[in-house]
């Protein structure tokens, strides 16, 4: 609880930094929206500083106080300020439900927050904390070639850092729940503002009762901060198009959507989607010069405050985008086969894909398909529908959309918001079509549906789905997640218990953080590595070409070249082998695991020699089955070897 504590404060007084050094950009904003911004903005230059820092060997050990300080300055000059009250007096009528609905969000994302993470938290313990986890270790920033995602940009992430040294997942976790809090104040404010008082409660409940918004505000996920800095730069960019005289609302989206774009490549495709829309709302209304300015400098400032990581990226991996577009850009450490590997696993999500391409004509089943089968969108097993809702957009959002979209009431506001929904939608159609990276289309829906409250004539039907919304999303994280969550935080089960109930691979994380001091393991079939100790590497072969199978071609072939590379031991999990129940007996069989090796059958093993990502169980069976490997462990989940 003290790491959460922490975080929290850190995050207050970078709020009040953010005021203070913010001043001109936010004058004029209300001053819920001043205070939610600041702190956005905060977050943002911390994250970004903060790789600076990083690339200085052995600054982050016994370096943590750096942040608290900067918090403890704005925390004090937060308070010392004269400002306008914020006017959050209870509402009277529907809206006093609204601020009860998102006190149970925060209350929920708070107990996810407090329990460890399982294994529905997935990307969390994969790599959003397992990466900043080894750079911890390494005492700086560095690439990590079999961990893909280390390469990408890292301004959220960053802030984990610094949240492990305080307190580890609870310490990393707690800047998610900030990230919730802070952008319900922002939407809120800014609603209220353009819509009036009780269009900013609608507003915010739509935001922080999204299912994916309180999911990920326990987690270490980083959509709904990436989806704060880019869906509010969409905004700000609205905002200014219907005030041009408002200039610092230019800067204001700039400044977020560099943000957006320095902490998830899909912010490239928002930035892009904001500046083609300003250009093109300037040339139907007779304004094709500002327009175009406005889209111009947009882009130059967003990238200019992004662009470390792309460049870092450019000058490591030979590809500032590594490792998508591999096609067109090329990159080290990666080939055609793998990046086809992984084209394909993010084509998996979604509707309207044929064996070789999207069909456009799917585009509206696409995006009404959020609402209905949200199971398409997200993991696991998104081709069967069997994905978890509770990663979903919900109803209430996409239900604003369409209200506004045929109102007939739109304004220079909603109208350029409208059409850069429109554009990023055509691109998530064709990208990749998961839920949570449209969280960033989210963030101004959820302005937009206060003010279907307040202008439309539809208003009721708006607020009735954002309510409808909120109960059904605070219901099924109450019966989903909160009831076992509660049970670990008030401590009738222990840590220790909870995790190994639901994550298969935490009793072996345990086995081989004994078994494998001063070595190093290989993983097949896992990734949660943040439950270890000692090095490792990710393993299987799409992961990157950093460890020669092609030049493996015997048992004996690969545990020299392993050895040569310092692997000490390898584990394979037998939780999620991909390969079917007969295949996995078979393989089990060939290493000789239930009695004298039974080798493979010529047909086995060519099949299997030949799929570049089947080839290594062919090389570890061998070795295995000629006393090249020895079993040292059996945990629940998997075989952990010694290579001998």
């Amino acid at each position: 609880m003290t790491g959460v504590l922490v975080a929290l404060f850190v995050c207050f007084g970078i709020t009040g930094l953010g005021t203070v050094f913010g001043r001109r950009l936010l004058a004029g904003l209300d001053p819920a929206a001043t205070l939610g911004v600041a702190g956005l903005l905060g977050l943002g230059a911390l994250g970004t500083i903060t790789f600076f820092v990083g690339l200085v060997p052995f600054r982050f050990g016994g370096g943590a106080w750096l942040p608290f300080l900067l918090a403890l300055v704005g925390t004090v000059l937060l308070v010392a300020q004269k400002r306008e009250a914020i006017r959050f007096s209870l509402p009277k009528g529907p809206e006093l439900l609204a601020v009860l609905g998102i006190a149970v969000a925060a209350v929920i994302a708070l107990v996810s927050v407090l329990a460890p993470s399982d294994i529905m938290d997935w990307d969390t313990l994969a790599y959003h904390l397992a990466v900043p986890k080894q750079w911890l270790a390494a005492g700086q920033i560095q690439t990590i070639p079999t961990i893909h995602q280390s390469f990408f940009p890292f301004t959220v992430d960053n802030l984990y850092i610094w949240g492990l040294q305080w307190g580890g997942q609870q310490g990393a976790k707690a800047f998610q729940l900030a990230y919730m809090l802070l952008g319900a104040l922002a939407i809120f404010g800014l609603a209220r503002q353009r819509y009036g008082d009780r269009a900013g409660w609608w507003a915010a409940l739509a935001f922080a009762t999204m299912p994916v918004v309180v999911l990920e505000a326990g987690s270490a996920y980083i959509d709904t901060a990436h989806g704060l800095y880019a869906g509010l730069g969409i905004v700000f960019a609205a905002w200014w198009f219907a005030e041009q005289e408002r200039k610092q609302m230019l800067w204001l989206a700039a400044i977020m959507l560099g943000f957006a774009a320095g902490s998830k490549y899909t912010g490239l495709q928002t930035l892009f989607a904001v500046g083609f829309v300003l250009v093109a709302a300037g040339a139907a209304t007779r304004q094709a010069s500002a327009g175009l300015k406005a889209g111009v400098l947009v882009g130059i400032v967003a990238m200019a405050i992004a662009s470390p990581w792309y460049i870092k990226n450019a000058v490591v991996a030979g590809n500032p985008v590594y490792p998508f577009f591999f096609e067109r850009l090329g990159a080290k450490g990666w080939d055609e086969r793998r990046a086809d590997v992984y084209r394909n696993e993010q084509q998996s999500f979604g509707v309207g894909r044929t064996e070789t391409r999207r069909d456009i004509t799917q585009i509206g089943h696409a995006i009404l398909g959020l609402a209905y089968q949200p199971g398409r969108y997200t993991n696991p097993a998104p081709t069967q529908g069997l994905g978890s809702p509770l990663a979903g957009v919900g109803v209430a959002v996409l239900s604003v959309l369409v209200l506004w979209a045929f109102s007939g009431r739109l304004t220079r506001f909603e109208g350029p918001i409208l059409g850069v929904i429109g554009f990023s939608l055509v691109m998530w159609f064709f990208l990749t079509q998961q839920s949570r990276y449209i969280v960033t289309l989210g963030i101004p829906l959820s302005v937009l549906a206060g003010g279907a409250f307040t202008r439309l004539r539809t208003g009721a039907i708006a607020a009735g789905a954002v309510a409808l919304q909120a109960v059904f999303t605070l219901y099924l994280f109450y019966s989903q997640r909160f009831q076992s969550q509660i049970q670990v935080v008030t401590g009738k089960v222990t840590a220790d218990e909870y995790q190994n109930l639901t994550i298969p691979f935490y009793a072996s994380s345990k086995a081989i953080n004994e078994r494998v001091k001063g070595g190093k393991v290989a993983l097949y079939d896992e990734v949660f590595g943040f439950l270890l100790d000692v090095p490792y590497v990710w393993a299987n072969p799409p992961h990157s070409t950093i460890i020669p199978y092609d030049a493996m071609q015997t048992g004996e072939d690969y545990v020299r070249e392993m050895k040569r590379m310092g692997f000490t031991h390898a584990y394979i999990s037998l939780s999620r082998v991909v390969i079917d129940r007969e295949k996995a007996q078979t393989w089990i069989a060939a290493m000789g695991l239930q009695g004298s090796p039974v080798p493979l059958t010529p047909e086995t093993r060519r099949d299997w020699t030949e799929n570049f990502q089947e080839k290594w169980r062919v090389l570890l069976a061998d070795a295995v089955a000629e006393g090249r490997l020895s079993v040292v462990d059996t945990p629940r989940s998997g075989i952990l070897f010694q290579f001998n």
